[in-house]
């Protein structure tokens, strides 16, 4: 384990040495962009701290408007729901779907998304054969799909493909929470909604956190307007505290700054992939997630002054998942040594 006092960037200091910084997930690294930065003041002095009022007060901020009709055409949906917390947006999503009679839960998603009781040991393939077993024997009118966009753990974008082979007869509503694909994939970083399969009997709900790579305490539900206005009805958006306005503000300001830093981490990761080529390692492209040897823990890495991603997720004795996480702030120098150090360790 590492500890520090200060906010990690492309290095860290511990015990009074400086490391490289290869974990978190602040992926575009906004927290050291001094443009960014001054807009989060620009908003504090605006809008204050937090904004603390309910979401059906009859005094409403039109923030919150403007950015959930932003954040709606930026994912392609039809409308979005904003809420203090990825984690509580996944939660919300997750409990509006928990009912239906006919839900599949993937064994590997998100805590946030995975409702009492689903826990399997199955893996993302087996547990898709499955469902699709089952809804081509029972052939039900409608079927319910939670998954992440994303497995962090094993460095893959989950491949949606398997939908297309769900007969068009059957309904699907498929809750996707792409809180690591927000902001990375896609074009201009939409996420993983150019990747979904589009057709008729198919629904999309998306559930994203903010802090991931818009380096923002926040999250979001984009769906139909329907369902939001569904949503909207529920205690969880109308007791609770919402998301910090000046959050909003720079989110909406910063859109080349964030186009630029994603540019940025793209370079970075198809630089480390070219320099560790033919070594033994899992990264899907354009995921900044570079998953390495159970051998390959934060100890080994140490005597060379970098520090990685090394732990047991979701539950803390699990196995370590060790893992080199890049970031929009890490030079060419930065990949350069931790290429020869994976190298030298294999």
């Amino acid at each position: 384990m590492f500890l520090f006092k200060q906010q990690p960037g492309r290095t860290i200091t511990i015990d009074g040495e400086e490391y490289l910084f290869f974990s978190g997930y602040s992926y575009l690294g906004m927290s050291y962009v001094p443009a960014f930065i001054q807009l989060v003041k620009e908003g504090i002095d605006k809008y204050g701290v937090v904004f603390p009022s309910s979401r059906i007060s009859n005094t409403r901020l039109s923030l919150y408007r403007d950015f959930e009709n932003y954040l709606a055409r930026f994912t392609g949906m039809d409308d979005s729901i904003s809420f203090s917390s990825g984690y509580l947006s996944g939660q919300v999503a997750a409990a509006y779907l928990s009912s239906h009679p006919y839900l599949f839960v993937s064994p590997e998603a998100h805590p946030a998304v995975t409702p009492a009781g689903f826990n399997t040991d199955k893996s993302f393939v087996a547990w898709k054969d499955s469902m699709l077993d089952f809804v081509h024997k029972e052939k039900p009118g409608e079927i319910a799909i939670i998954a992440d966009s994303v497995n962090t753990g094993k460095g893959k974008i989950n491949d949606f493909s398997f939908l297309t082979e769900v007969p068009a007869s059957v309904k699907i509503i498929c809750l996707v929470d792409d809180s690591h694909g927000i902001g990375i994939l896609g074009l201009k970083g939409e996420g993983i909604r150019s990747r979904l399969p589009q057709q008729e009997n198919i629904e999309y709900i998306l559930s994203c956190s903010l802090s991931k790579a818009f380096h923002l305490e926040g999250g979001f539900i984009a769906c139909s307007s329907a369902r939001v206005a569904d949503i909207k009805q529920q205690h969880a958006y109308t007791g609770s505290t919402a998301i910090i306005p000046a959050f909003m503000h720079s989110f909406l300001q910063a859109e080349k700054l964030y186009q630029l830093q994603r540019e940025k981490l793209l370079n970075n990761i198809n630089s480390l992939a070219e320099k560790i080529k033919g070594l033994p390692y899992v990264n899907h492209h354009c995921l900044p997630i570079f998953v390495l040897h159970d051998s390959l823990t934060e100890d080994v890495f140490r005597p060379y002054k970098i520090a990685i991603s090394s732990f047991g997720y979701p539950n803390p004795d699990y196995d370590k998942n060790n893992r080199v996480v890049l970031s929009a702030l890490h030079t060419e120098e930065d990949i350069s040594v931790v290429a020869n150090c994976i190298r030298k360790l294999y």
